[in-house]
Parts: structure tokens; C-alpha cells; sequence
């Protein structure tokens, strides 16, 4: 079971960064940079998509994937609990994200590493990533409880990247002055809520849509937006 990129806000808003960037660049997004900054957020913390290698199996649920597997994933999650049930994950920030994989990046790495010699890698669970992550859910809820806040976590970071608009303005400078305040005194990305990610995650890629391709190349440009980012 390979871990999932987890394709979130936090991705989208390290694709628009540069100030070289056009209005169309940053709503479409640059998949390579997406895929770095998903990597660098969430790709030691946990397993919760599982990617197909060359000869992909397909299967509907975790009770169609070898027992081996469904084994080495519950003693990952046994592993960690002590630590995740200790985090208010409702409150978490991404920073406390990045933390929790620092301090399991061995543990992680064993995990993959395992899990690859049992042939897991193969297995391609099907269905939406809702419905992968209910899953999840599920099995943590049978085997290791004090996991399941942190598999909603990383549920609500993936979703983050298809939430729908909401109260997005309208006008280009109405976009900017919602983002404004993200970039107060100095804060980055990794001071954000979840809350906080799925608002910018909406207000990020507004910024392409309503502002002229100069007006969204000045605003990428800001040295405040480039801390914030971390370029």
C-alpha cells in the first residue's frame, strides 16, 4: 500500500506561488509542485489510499485485500495511537501535521517498506475518496479507536482540494482583501487550522478567475504571499 499524496489546499497554494505566474496557470495548478508540497505536509504520517503498482488489483473494500495487509495497516495505526489520541485534531494545525510525521518517519518508512514485500502495493482500493476514507474509519474504529480524529484529519485535508466555493467574491479586489488576513504578521501555511485550509483552498484559485492576468502576477509577487507560502 503506497501512501497517498494528499492533493489539498496546501498543495494548490504552493502551485500558484511564483511571480512569473499567469492568471490561467494558477487556477489550473502545477501538478509537479502539488505534488511536493501534498509530499512535504502529510507523506509520513500515515497510509490511507492504496495505489496500484503496474499489475493493479482492484478491490472494493479492505476485506477483498489480503489479510496480511489489512494485519501490517492495524499495527501502524496500533503504533501510533498513543500519540494521534493525544492530539485534538479538530484544532490541529498543519504544523502539527508536519510534527506527527517527523516523529514517525521510521516507523513510516518500515510501514512502507513492509507492506511492499507483502505485495500490497498491488492493491488498488476503488470507490471515492470519501468512500476510502470511511473505510479507513471503520477499521480504525475496530482496532485503534484513538486513530480515527487523525484519519478524519487527513479526510478533511484531502477533500479540501474539491471543496466547493462557497461565499467566494466576485471582483478581484474583494478576493485579495479575503486573503489578507492569512497573511498577517508573518504567518505561514503551517499556522492553519483545517478550517482555515478549506476557506483558502476556496479564495486561492478565485484570485485566477477574477483578477487580470497582471493584477494576479503582482499579488503572486508579494513578498508576504512568498513567506506564507514558504518560497
Amino acid at each position: 500500500m503506497k501512501k497517498i499524496i494528499l492533493v489539498s489546499a496546501i498543495a494548490l497554494l504552493a502551485a500558484c506561488g511564483s511571480s512569473d505566474n499567469t492568471a490561467s496557470e494558477s487556477t489550473n495548478g502545477d501538478q509537479t509542485s502539488a505534488t511536493a508540497a501534498a509530499n512535504t505536509a502529510g507523506d509520513d504520517a500515515s497510509n490511507t489510499t492504496i495505489e496500484g503498482s503496474d499489475d493493479t488489483i482492484t478491490v472494493d473494500n479492505f476485506g477483498d485485500m489480503p489479510p496480511k495487509c489489512i494485519e501490517l495497516l492495524t499495527t501502524f495505526l496500533k503504533k501510533i495511537e498513543p500519540t494521534v489520541s493525544e492530539i485534538d485534531w479538530d484544532k490541529a494545525t498543519l504544523g502539527d501535521f508536519e510534527t506527527f510525521g517527523d516523529q514517525f518517519k521510521t516507523e513510516s518508512d518500515a510501514f512502507d517498506a513492509e507492506t511492499a514485500a507483502a505485495g500490497c502495493n498491488k492493491y488498488n482500493l476503488s470507490g471515492s475518496d470519501d468512500a476510502q476514507f470511511q473505510q479507513m474509519s471503520e477499521l480504525a474504529a475496530a482496532e485503534a479507536p484513538g486513530t480515527v480524529g487523525f484519519i478524519k484529519f487527513l479526510g478533511a485535508l484531502s477533500s479540501a482540494a474539491t471543496a466547493s466555493a462557497g461565499d467566494v467574491p466576485t471582483e478581484c479586489a474583494a478576493t485579495i482583501a479575503a486573503i489578507e488576513p492569512f497573511l498577517a504578521d508573518g504567518a505561514t501555511m503551517k499556522d492553519l487550522t483545517m478550517a482555515e485550509v478549506t476557506r483558502l483552498g476556496q479564495l486561492m484559485p478565485a484570485v485566477g478567475t477574477n483578477c487580470t492576468e497582471d493584477e494576479a502576477a503582482a499579488f503572486y509577487a508579494r513578498d508576504d504571499l512568498k513567506t506564507f507560502i514558504g518560497s
